[in-house]
């Protein structure tokens, strides 16, 4: 599904990413975690085809830009202006647009509310977007990206500025989703999504370890991911770092 091979990224000779390698399969769940300035939102650009890069990135066996209408995207929310005078409708119809208007109302508005409803915000349609709470917008964003019908789903920190009520129905939407489609997910907390996940991508510029949860979150690779000595304990199948959010079951 996702190949990546000797991924480099430059900005103004400033090395962003260096050396990165990995490849998943399909359907499959992939978390990505790291410190802040790790490079983790400028992988997801490149695997988006959204900036240049050196090395090789292969999306069903094609280029990012050429597999962009295979991918569905959502960045970090506080990227995106939430205040936008729109309905939720018109949110989560915006990147259909570029088709023709018989489309959308042949098959693109069916698929929207569709989406809408399997976040289960379907009675908010006709709300206006900007007077939902965070969690609930987050939600909407979700269901955008759900209304292109991805093959590949990229997340990026889907959970910030949302409760714990709104975390927890996300991931029981992405446990669902992850049985059809490949998910890549950037967190700083990996613990409520255990269950989920089949690889993880330690990454801090470059790639730190990769592979199933119980091979990666050792204490030696925190230690190199974070800088600092954190315990990692494990007492039957669970294991966390202790002092950080970075909670896993294995």
């Amino acid at each position: 599904m996702i190949y990546v091979k000797n991924l480099c990224v430059k900005y103004d000779g400033y090395i962003a990413l260096e050396n990165i390698n990995f490849e998943i399969h399909h359907p499959s769940f992939l978390v990505i975690i790291g410190p802040n300035g790790a490079g983790k939102t400028t992988l997801l650009k490149a695997l988006l085809g959204l900036i240049p890069y050196d090395g090789e990135i292969k999306i069903l066996g094609k280029e990012p830009l050429e597999a962009r209408n295979f991918i569905g995207y959502m960045p970090q929310r506080d990227r995106i202006n939430t205040n936008i005078p729109l309905k939720v409708k018109d949110v989560i119809l915006m990147p259909l647009l570029s088709k023709s208007m018989i489309e959308i109302k042949k098959e693109y508005i069916k698929r929207a509310k569709e989406s809408l409803k399997f976040v289960g915000l379907q009675h908010l349609w006709n709300k206006d977007f900007y007077s939902l709470s965070g969690g609930q917008q987050q939600r909407v964003f979700l269901a955008r990206t759900l209304a292109l019908n991805p093959k590949v789903i990229i997340l990026d920190e889907p959970f910030s500025a949302t409760d714990v009520a709104t975390k927890m129905k996300t991931i029981e939407l992405l446990h669902t989703l992850k049985k059809e489609r490949t998910i890549i997910l950037v967190t700083h907390d990996i613990n409520p999504l255990v269950e989920c996940t089949d690889k993880v991508l330690l990454l801090n510029r470059r790639m730190v370890a990769f592979g199933d949860t119980i091979d990666v979150i050792t204490e030696e690779n925190m230690e190199k991911l974070y800088g600092t000595r954190l315990p990692v304990i494990r007492e039957k199948n669970v294991c966390y770092v202790a002092g950080s959010d970075a909670h896993v079951h294995v």
